[in-house]
């Protein structure tokens, strides 16, 4: 999942990219382990991924804004940034023009 900084201290546009360890994240919200992911699906806004674990079924959407959804049945479990999730979510900064790695305090 990648998101454009629009405004920063820099004078030109970064993007972020963030990886999402997601059977640790349902684990995190649910304090059950065991996730396996059985289904994804791209589409223009976000990208959908379905896990089981015995008969419980959930799906993770992470949309290209840097928001995402976890919904377990009929439940939703978070409903907010990417950015947020403590201990699950890798962050990478790019210059958006030339793709080189940058650091973010």
């Amino acid at each position: 999942m990648c998101e454009v900084i629009a405004s920063s201290d820099f004078d030109f546009s970064i993007v972020c990219h963030a990886e999402v360890d997601m059977p640790q994240w349902l684990k995190q919200l649910t304090g059950k382990s065991g996730w396996q992911l059985c289904g994804e699906e791209a589409a223009e806004m976000c990208d959908a991924y379905s896990f089981r674990r015995g008969q419980e079924e959930a799906q993770v959407v992470l949309f290209h804004t840097g928001h995402a959804t976890v919904d377990v049945g009929e439940i939703t479990l978070y409903d907010g940034s990417v950015l947020t999730i403590p201990g699950c979510v890798r962050r990478q900064y790019y210059n958006a023009d030339s793709g080189e790695p940058i650091t973010v305090n």
